[in-house]
């Protein structure tokens, strides 16, 4: 059961790939809020079926089929929401992708298109609305890292600098835009058990071990166990907090 934040009803959230994953629970969750939740994911056909799903809440639900690492696209669906759409309250950006490699075996094309898709996207988002964020008196950008920044797998080394990345890009943004009543954080999850992740990487001895033996907490960590720290950024409640990266992985990275 998630609260509820009575300051989030009607306020405009928007949600990269928030058509699977993370992000798809986090668009059920914020539209359970009466929010307006605008999704930016290439698979459109999904955001069709959960705003269809969604209408069961007093939320409006907008899809926007776009190609993340197209930057050009990314920029004009963006101003397409800024002249059709309320200004935008709160900022997730949460789209990402999770290859892994052997050492650095990869071309230099496959490390900048992870950085396209994992950092870059998130910059664009951040510049093209801050502008009217500022004018609407404030507001939270929530960015997805990762607690590997900290566990740093080797056969995740482009994956774990992009997330880095999102964490200095945080800090820095918040001290910008901080005295626009703007806050900035970042939530660094553990392995969520997405769909994704459980058709391409999870084993069942790696979920036991990870469970048993990695994290603190022996729980499956769903995509759900996530929701409640991003409703907390969102929300007024954590109106004092801004430049934080709160990691939610059952205990498994040590700082």
């Amino acid at each position: 059961m998630n609260p509820i934040y009575p300051d989030l009803k009607n306020k405009h959230v928007l949600i990269t790939g928030g058509s699977n994953g993370i992000g798809e629970a986090l668009t059920r969750a914020f539209a359970e809020q009466a929010a307006e939740v605008t999704i930016l994911d290439k698979d459109y056909e999904k955001g069709l079926t959960i705003a269809q799903e969604c209408e069961k809440y007093p939320c409006t639900i907008n899809v926007y089929g776009v190609d993340l690492t197209d930057t050009k696209s990314l920029s004009e669906t963006l101003n397409t929401i800024k002249k059709e759409k309320p200004a935008v309250n709160v900022i997730i950006n949460n789209a990402g992708y999770d290859p892994r490699y052997f050492l650095l075996d990869m071309t230099e094309k496959e490390w900048n298109d992870l950085f396209q898709l994992n950092v870059v996207h998130y910059f664009i988002t951040c510049r093209e609305l801050l502008e009217s964020s500022i004018k609407a008196g404030g507001g939270s950008i929530i960015m997805t890292s990762s607690h590997l920044v900290w566990i740093a797998k080797p056969n995740l080394i482009a994956y774990n600098a992009t997330k880095a990345a999102i964490i200095g890009m945080v800090r820095s943004l918040a001290e910008a835009v901080g005295k626009y009543n703007i806050r900035v954080n970042a939530v660094a999850p553990g392995w969520i058990m997405t769909e994704r992740q459980l058709n391409q990487w999870v084993t069942p001895e790696a979920k036991q071990k990870t469970m048993e033996e990695l994290q603190c907490l022996p729980i499956e960590l769903t995509p759900q166990e996530l929701v409640g720290t991003y409703l907390f950024l969102a929300s007024d409640t954590s109106k004092a907090i801004t430049r934080q990266t709160i990691v939610v992985d059952a205990g498994y990275a040590h700082s």
